[in-house]
């Protein structure tokens, strides 16, 4: 199946959450009758995860097509990302904070009135698919299925690289574009998040370019053999990003995916 184009009525919902006394904002589109109300469903969920400096607004348009397929698709601004509607500081995100929003986010939605509780699935992009990949491995019975583009599975890896131990990190430092913190560091240095999803159950799909500079495609290779269910999509020319006809190719794998996983409707 590939998710309907965004010309059927959406509903926007903001996401206005409180986490370890931080506001953690962004918005969420649910599918809407003609006078633009929400339908009252139940709906299948999909929390979409921006990447590092990242915000909602990265990954709205790939909820917005979730949305007209049929389901609610909330999109989070971690605290401390690159977005401005959160009240996080970006020295204080890591990897860690991520996932404490994106759980806190799963719980609020889920009990959303329209929100269908037994279909949930996460997609996330580069590090915020490395922090969908540990939500899931933390509630493998909650989440259905998990949809990953150009994940980050082992966000230290590039760490580990350039220092030799946490010791010689400095407390602020620039890292591919990005200022991060001592705390980042600490709490990426040794996330391998295909050894935490080795025992999740459930259907993953890997959807990777084969230019990939940031992100070798090495990485989603490595966790289409290890993983239990795992299917890798390359796309070819593609680097770390999709644009125009390689993320319709993406949004439609991603969509199809959902559907044969009982997620979507068919």
């Amino acid at each position: 199946m590939t998710p309907a184009s965004p010309s059927s009525p959406l509903a926007t919902r903001a996401l206005d959450l409180a986490v370890d006394g931080q506001r953690l904002g962004g918005a969420a589109y649910l599918p809407a009758g003609p006078g633009g109300a929400p339908l009252p469903g139940p709906h299948p969920l999909v929390v979409c995860c921006h990447g590092m400096d990242g915000s909602w607004l990265r990954v709205a348009p790939i909820a917005r097509r979730l949305a007209a397929a049929g389901a609610i698709a909330a999109c989070p601004d971690f605290r401390g990302g690159g977005g401005g509607d959160n009240g996080g500081d970006p020295m204080a995100m890591t990897p860690l904070t991520e996932l404490a929003d994106l759980l806190a986010v799963i719980d609020a939605a889920s009990a959303w009135p329209e929100a269908d509780a037994s279909r949930i699935a996460l997609l996330g992009l580069s590090l915020g698919g490395a922090v969908a990949a540990l939500a899931a491995a933390r509630r493998p019975t909650q989440i259905g299925a998990l949809v990953l583009w150009y994940p980050a599975l082992q966000p230290g890896a590039g760490l580990r690289a350039r220092f030799t131990s946490l010791a010689e990190v400095p407390d602020r430092f620039e890292h591919r574009g990005s200022l991060l913190s001592k705390a980042y560091a600490r709490d990426a240095w040794g996330i391998d998040a295909v050894a935490e999803l080795a025992r999740y159950p459930r259907p993953v799909l890997l959807i990777h370019g084969d230019r990939d500079e940031s992100v070798p495609l090495a990485a989603s290779q490595r966790a289409e053999r290890e993983l239990r269910d795992a299917e890798l999509r390359v796309i070819p020319g593609a680097g770390h990003g999709f644009g125009d006809e390689r993320w319709e190719t993406a949004v439609s794998a991603s969509g199809s995916f959902l559907a044969w996983n009982g997620i979507l409707e068919d």
